[in-house]
């Protein structure tokens, strides 16, 4: 399959599409095409192009750029220049999957216009020359700041473009669009640009920065998943596309929803499904499954009082006094051991637990496998089990002295004890069987905060958890937002910033006005 060179970057053909195997048809010069850039202009089509035409305007500083499409505008972002075509060019190429036909592009910089066009399999390549006849009245390219002391404009040369295809082994390249590929700013004896990029039009989380380095719009309201381990983020845009980005915000594929995004309950979640990472969507009669890695969708289809549950690393459905886990496309029904409820799914396998007494794991067709919780140090007799998250069990236990708890933290799959807080019952009153908010590097059930990686546990009387991100939990003290770290250090939530919905590498997720923004730690 070919990858093509957008910007400088390598873009994968979108998934299920055979990419184009010819060579580009050769550029030799570039032809200016007057519009009014800056405005709101957007045509349906040009002679020789019967497709509707993408006009692309790159911001000054380069950090951002709107792109309008048949009367639609919509505005990108970047952390750098490359980042910010790459995002204009990839709506353009999404339009193209859409409507099934290519996109003529016009782009603008400061040092001029582009004619290219985006095909629906995701190839972006220099437009053909168009007819011949009158020759336009041109507007010539923006300058550079003063002192410069002349106008670039750039030739392309079909046989460059072509030598250059067949060296990277790529299908099509632009050059000077491309912001490694020609003279910089600064060779030019021009200013660099001092903006970080877009910053939010409100207060950041604290431990972050309001400087924007990713952003996307999304579909009415609708919510975007984050994985557990930062690595991808899922979102449904406002073409009812399901899109996957890399931590490094890089779209990996884009496909078209198979239900109206109205219908989703809740937000994308990524789950294991039959051995692999999958992103799960929910609606009122099925689970929709999507390989993380890409591809057809599967779905099972939910009674009508079925609910799905993700406390694991797996999906478990309930239904009136049942329980399942999908199995190969299909909902397989958990026995669970007498007097135990299934809690949570994971590897196509149940955890079914009870109040007091060990807990077992349960998979279609085997035996439960029985597993006795590790007695604490210092702990007396189990008083009851609290909750089960992923890869914990949550118990209480008595002391052997004092009428406090011992609340400990168990490996659910072979019951070892990895962490102990002893507590005031008065603390957990208001918590009890609830699940509590889980990172990889800090952990909570109601007040007690909990370290995987050394097993410390710090109490913080009156903290109620809503989730882990990195080394913080946000959370509720007294009525206030703040943010706590593992020694119980409280930071207050600024009134109008907005609660991270997970890390996309080390950067936070928040969302406003259906829109999501990636901001990086200060």
């Amino acid at each position: 399959m070919r990858r093509t060179l957008l910007f400088g970057l390598l873009a994968e053909p979108p998934p299920n599409v055979i990419a184009d195997h010819d060579s580009p048809a050769p550029v030799y010069e570039q032809v200016h095409v007057p519009h009014a850039f800056g405005g709101t202009m957007s045509r349906a089509s040009r002679p020789g192009h019967p497709g509707p035409t993408a006009v692309i305007v790159i911001a000054p500083d380069e950090r951002t750029a709107e792109i309008v499409i048949e009367g639609r505008r919509q505005v990108v972002s970047g952390q750098a220049p490359k980042d910010t075509r790459r995002a204009a060019l990839d709506v353009a190429t999404g339009h193209a999957a859409r409507i099934g036909g290519p996109v003529l592009i016009d782009a603008r910089d400061a040092n001029g216009y582009w004619r290219l066009v985006a095909t629906p399999d995701g190839v972006v390549r220099a437009a053909d020359p168009p007819p011949p006849g009158p020759a336009p009245n041109t507007t010539p390219p923006v300058p550079a700041k003063a002192g410069g002391g002349r106008k670039r404009v750039f030739v392309i040369v079909g046989a460059v473009v072509l030598a250059l295809a067949l060296i990277g082994g790529v299908g099509a390249v632009v050059l000077r669009f491309l912001p490694d590929s020609t003279t910089t700013a600064s060779e030019a004896g021009e200013d660099e640009p001092t903006s970080d990029g877009p910053i939010l039009d409100h207060p950041a989380p604290p431990g972050y920065a309001t400087t924007v380095e990713i952003t996307e719009e999304l579909a009415p309201d609708t919510l975007p998943g984050v994985s557990g381990d930062g690595e991808n983020l899922v979102y449904i845009d406002p073409a009812e596309r399901l899109n996957l980005l890399n931590a490094d915000g890089s779209r990996e594929w884009s496909v078209n929803l198979p239900f109206e995004a109205a219908e989703v309950l809740g937000s994308p979640r990524f789950v294991e499904y039959d051995g692999a990472p999958h992103v799960a969507i929910e609606t009122a009669g099925a689970l929709w499954f999507w390989p993380a890695t890409g591809g057809n969708a599967g779905n099972i289809e939910l009674r009508e009082a079925a609910s799905a549950q993700y406390a694991g690393s797996g999906v478990l459905v309930r239904g009136d006094d049942s329980a399942y886990v999908p199995i190969d496309g299909e909902l397989e029904e958990i026995d669970t051991p007498g007097g135990s409820g299934a809690m949570l799914a994971e590897d196509g396998r149940a955890l079914a637990g009870v109040l007091r007494g060990p807990w077992h794991w349960v998979a279609p067709d085997e035996d439960p496998r029985k597993v006795e919780p590790e007695e604490p140090e210092g702990a007396g007799d189990l008083d009851s089990i609290m909750t089960f998250i992923r890869g914990y069990a949550i118990v209480l236990w008595e002391m052997e002295e004092g009428d406090d708890l011992l609340l400990a933290f168990h490996d659910n799959t072979d019951g070892s004890v990895l962490g102990t807080a002893e507590v005031d019952p008065d603390d957990l009153e208001d918590v009890r069987h609830r699940t509590g908010p889980l990172g990889s590097e800090l952990a909570a059930y109601g007040p007690v905060l909990f370290e995987p990686g050394s097993g410390e546990t710090t109490v913080l009387p009156g903290f109620e958890p809503e989730i882990a991100i990195g080394e913080r939990i946000f959370g509720e003290l007294d009525g206030t937002r703040v943010a706590v770290d593992a020694s119980g250090e409280t930071v207050e939530v600024p009134e109008d910033a907005e609660t991270p919905r997970g890390l996309l590498g080390d950067r936070a997720v928040v969302v406003r006005e259906d829109h999501l923004y990636a901001i990086p730690p200060e």
